[in-house]
């Protein structure tokens, strides 16, 4: 099974089981089914509408109809981070190559491309490293498995890397290398009681000694630090 491996700032690894390609076409199933039977409703209450509607009237109706067809797998992933109907259900998503989500171009790129994929994409995901069709090669992305249990907040999005990342905490910049460490190792720890205690422990002493409140979250405040430290690491001066 084949997986992406990211590479975050501070050479933090992270591995990303790729969909397999049964899942992939059981969430392409699923969409089709989702396209028929939208189509069918709208189709048929336009035919119920159709004495009381002009030419132009049905005309744009029928434009409407087909946009939808057309657009869903582009609006439903960008809208919904990455993930169509079918892909909710089979547990799978887009991101990019480096975990964040992808942008709206990336996006595109992989709607353009679907007519090609329809004959090609099943052989490219078999055969390329990422399990890749196409339009993910294109993109940038890749379709990868939500992992099992709840995954800490900077999995799932390493808001640092993003061009219009603001941080929140200016003094995650007086952090050093090895106080950043003891985040990301209390991150990715095991789920459980003794994960909690560590968090809360850490996340005390850290708005001690940075003069921040105590927020509730003490995962989400940690992530943010984390990502705040990365941000400030990262920048180019």
């Amino acid at each position: 099974m084949a997986q992406t491996s990211i590479i975050t700032g501070q050479y933090v690894r992270i591995q990303q089981t790729a969909a397999t390609v049964f899942q992939r076409l059981l969430a392409w199933v699923v969409d089709g089914i989702v396209i028929s039977l939208t189509t069918l409703i709208l189709a048929s209450a336009a035919n119920s509408l159709s004495p009381i509607l002009s030419s132009d009237a049905e005309e744009f109706i029928a434009v409407c109809i087909v946009l939808v067809e057309l657009l869903y797998p582009f609006y439903m992933e960008t809208l919904n981070n990455g993930r169509s109907v079918g892909k909710m259900l089979m547990g799978i998503r887009v991101v990019c190559l480096d975990g964040t989500k992808p942008s709206l171009s990336a996006f595109f790129i992989r709607w353009v491309t679907l007519p090609i994929d329809m004959f090609l994409g099943l052989a490219f995901i078999i055969f390329t490293k990422n399990s890749q069709r196409i339009g993910d090669l294109g993109a940038g992305t890749a379709v990868v498995r939500r992992s099992s249990g709840k995954e800490p907040e900077m999995l799932k999005s390493l808001y640092y890397v993003s061009h219009n990342y603001r941080p929140t905490y200016p003094e995650a910049n007086t952090l050093s290398m090895r106080q950043a460490a003891t985040i990301e190792k209390v991150l990715f720890m095991e789920r459980g009681l003794r994960r909690d205690a560590y968090m809360f422990r850490l996340a005390s002493k850290l708005s001690a000694m940075l003069g921040l409140p105590m927020v509730a979250d003490n995962e989400r405040f940690l992530s943010t630090l984390y990502n705040d430290f990365q941000y400030y690491a990262t920048k180019v001066v």
